[in-house]
């Protein structure tokens, strides 16, 4: 039986993959920092490594009696282009997204791992002037990446296929918006329907999206490893769907009223700039509104993704599954007072 080191195990994507390899019959391998939340891994027939990413000694100490990896493991934090960011928290995005990818590719060929799966982002992805929809093989321009967290995660792509032709495989999934259990933190999808759930969403900024469900996305990561080509990318996703139709989904899952009232896109900008002012500098935590997001929001990011779905033979769960997957989750864990 193979074994598949997997990190970031204990994330929203990284958890959903543990339990596809393991679906899979893969033996699994999880790579997780001592100090993590495990409640995501919790009773799961599996072994532990603990280490830090920018720990070298650590993750090569992981591979030892491993055949493949998946790296999911990433800082995930939206983070403002402005002056007041943390720049210790920016530095940490780019040592972990980045350099120790780099590092982890290294020590990955030394070590003879038969084929990595690095997860990325639809973010890497560039859209075709003409609005047409994107596929793998544009990638992102400068001004397509408006956040640290969207930059660090393309380079982190490149640093995958420089590898790649150095003689290690490895292929790149790129998941587009996921959704589904055991999201943890939660993700800026998995807290609007949080909110929705919990009455505090008055309005939206409407936009295009690819919507998808996040253990579809983690059993891309899974089948990559017999299925995927070496140096391509995969973009893993499902539905193509504007905003107000995923409220109005979401709603009719949870036998609620969608919100009406659109915000313009100006004021949504406003609010979210003085919250990311507010949270950085005054009360030194994470925005709840990311600037990053609402900019993202005024750019359609719709998806062919017709290539994973084909050569990987990526399942497409129903939205409506994935939605109420969530919902139950968030119910089962505290994080919304009724369904």
């Amino acid at each position: 039986m193979s074994k598949v080191l997997i990190t970031g195990a204990n994330g929203f994507i990284g958890a959903n993959i543990v339990r596809a390899a393991l679906k899979k019959r893969y033996e699994v391998k999880a790579f997780v920092r001592k100090t993590s939340n495990l409640i995501n891994l919790r009773d799961l027939d599996i072994d532990f490594a603990y280490g830090d990413l920018r720990d070298i000694k650590s993750i090569s100490k992981a591979m030892d009696d491993c055949d493949f990896i998946i790296h999911a493991g990433a800082i995930y934090i939206f983070l403002p282009m402005w002056f007041w960011a943390d720049p210790k928290k920016i530095q940490a995005i780019y040592d972990v997204n980045v350099w120790a990818t780099n590092k982890l590719m290294k020590e990955a060929k030394e070590k003879g791992i038969k084929k990595v799966i690095f997860t990325s982002s639809e973010s890497a992805v560039g859209m075709p002037s003409d609005g047409s929809l994107g596929d793998e093989k544009l990638y992102a321009k400068p001004k397509e990446l408006p956040g640290h967290y969207k930059r660090s995660k393309y380079l982190g792509e490149l640093i995958a296929q420089k590898w790649n032709k150095k003689g290690l495989t490895t292929c790149s999934i790129l998941p587009t918006v996921p959704i589904g259990p055991y999201d943890i933190k939660p993700t800026p999808t998995g807290r609007i329907i949080r909110d929705f759930m919990n009455g505090k969403m008055p309005g939206f900024v409407d936009t295009r999206l690819n919507i998808v469900s996040v253990k579809d996305v983690a059993m891309a990561h899974v089948l990559a490893i017999k299925n995927g080509k070496g140096g391509e990318r995969y973009i893993a996703g499902n539905k193509n769907m504007s905003f107000g139709d995923f409220l109005r989904l979401i709603a009719d899952v949870a036998g609620k009223k969608a919100p009406i009232f659109m915000f313009p896109k100006i004021l949504a900008k406003m609010f979210a700039f003085f919250d990311e002012f507010i949270s950085c500098k005054i009360r030194h935590t994470d925005p709840q509104t990311p600037l990053e997001s609402v900019a993202a929001s005024e750019h359609y990011r719709e998806f062919d993704c017709s290539k994973a779905w084909t050569e990987l033979m990526m399942p497409r769960t129903n939205l409506y599954i994935a939605i109420r997957e969530q919902i139950d989750w968030f119910y089962q864990n505290g994080y919304i007072k009724a369904k």
